[in-house]
Order: C-alpha cells, then sequence, then structure tokens
C-alpha cells in the first residue's frame, strides 16, 4: 500500500511539473512514436522486454495496451501487446513457481486448497476463466505460479484468455491516439483550462486505482470463497 500510494504521489507531482514548468508543450506523440518506429523490429523487441520486466513489478498491463496502438498499427500493436502480456505473465510464473511454490504450498489454507485441486485436474478451463474474469492481476500471476497447474495449461489458457480484453485495449489505444492526431497535446488549452485537465486525470487515475483494488480483494487469499464460488457457478 505504501509503495502505491507513493508512485501516486510520484504521478502528482510529474503531472504537476509538467503544468508548472510548461513542458506539457513540448510533449510530441508523433517524435515518441517516430523514434520507436525508426528502430524497427528493435522497438517491438523493447516493448515487449518492458513489458515483461516492468508489468510484474507493479506497472499496469493497461499502460502498455493504450500505448502500443499509439505507436503501431493497431494489428502489430496487438500482436506486440499479446506477446508482451504471454512474456510478463510467464515471467511472474516462473518466479513464483521456483522461488516460493513449495513454501507457499506447505502453507494454504483449505479454501485455497480446493482451488489448487481444481488447477491441478482442470487447469486448463480454470486458467482461461481466471484470464477472462482478472486478466494479469499481480495476485493471479503469482498464485497460479505456486499453484499446481501444469504449465502446459497455464501457457495455452492465458494464451486464449488474455485475447478479448488485449484487443479491446488496442482498439480503444487506436481510438485515442486517432484522436491525439487531431488534437495534439501541445494544442490543449492548459493556460486555460490546465487544472481541471490535472484534476480530472487524478480523478481517473484514482478510479482506476480503486476499481483495481476492489478486484484484487477478490483474489485475496484471506477470502478465497468469493473466487470458489464464481468457478463454481461457472462449471
Amino acid at each position: 500500500m505504501r509503495v502505491r500510494l507513493a508512485l501516486a504521489m510520484v504521478v502528482i507531482g510529474v503531472l504537476s511539473w509538467l503544468y508548472a514548468s510548461g513542458t506539457y508543450a513540448a510533449i510530441d506523440p508523433e517524435k515518441m512514436r517516430a523514434w520507436l518506429q525508426d528502430a524497427g523490429a528493435w522497438g517491438g523487441v523493447v516493448f515487449v522486454l518492458a513489458y515483461c520486466v516492468l508489468q510484474p513489478l507493479g506497472v499496469r498491463s493497461v499502460f502498455f495496451l493504450l500505448s502500443a496502438p499509439m505507436v503501431w498499427q493497431p494489428l502489430t500493436a496487438f500482436v506486440l501487446s499479446w506477446a508482451g502480456t504471454l512474456a510478463a505473465s510467464l515471467a511472474a510464473f516462473g518466479f513464483a513457481r521456483f522461488v516460493g511454490r513449495s513454501w507457499v504450498q506447505r502453507r494454504l489454507p483449505p479454501g485455497i486448497r480446493r482451488l489448487d485441486d481444481r488447477l491441478a485436474t482442470r487447469g486448463l478451463r480454470t486458467v482461461l476463466l481466471l484470464r477472462l474474469l482478472f486478466y494479469t492481476a499481480p495476485t493471479l500471476q503469482l498464485a497460479l505460479g505456486v499453484s499446481r497447474v501444469r504449465a502446459g495449461a497455464f501457457l495455452t489458457g492465458t494464451l486464449l484468455g488474455v485475447v478479448p480484453f488485449t484487443a479491446l485495449m488496442t482498439l480503444l489505444g487506436a481510438r485515442i491516439n486517432a484522436y491525439l492526431v487531431e488534437h495534439p497535446i501541445s494544442s490543449w488549452p492548459w493556460d486555460r483550462f490546465g487544472p481541471l485537465i490535472t484534476a480530472l486525470l487524478l480523478v481517473v487515475l484514482i478510479g482506476a486505482f480503486l476499481f483495481i483494488r476492489r478486484w484484487q480483494d477478490k483474489l485475496s487469499f484471506d477470502n478465497p470463497a468469493r473466487m470458489e464460488l464464481r468457478l463454481e457457478q461457472e462449471s
């Protein structure tokens, strides 16, 4: 919680500095897009690697999913986002499985133990459902790693389960990109509406934070009954 609060304060500080210093006028998404596009295939590699490393550390997948269509065409953006999501999921899964699995398995409460049994016997179906519901929630990433789900079921369920949300965010990012092309950030009425725009951005960030926290609570180890009930209803 303290880390997230610190990150929120950093975001607020950066936004305030951009407005107060006038740096916002120099922000040009077109130049950033051109830089990554000029890098060719290496630009995509950098994107996937950044996604793979930063998402397990707490950077939200939505950030990458919305950013990709602002650089590449929708189809390319979708493929890169799909690859980055898979890479980040495998990184978190591998870390949890090889570092903490044996310790966690010895301490699983009864409710989580039943879910673990389900992952062991019906792994593909369960992983697919969890991905459709929770995508790459950090708790889910680690929980799957310490579970008894087979690697093949995890990989296949993740490959298929993340497609709908990835496609949706890619289309949304493409629409945002089209709007920014017609209305560059440097042309926004910062002098008149700068404080209002900043306040709206903060409201969006806080709303997203609260929404994510609500869904993460459903995956909490302290209350496994919710997730188990949801899975039973889907059976």
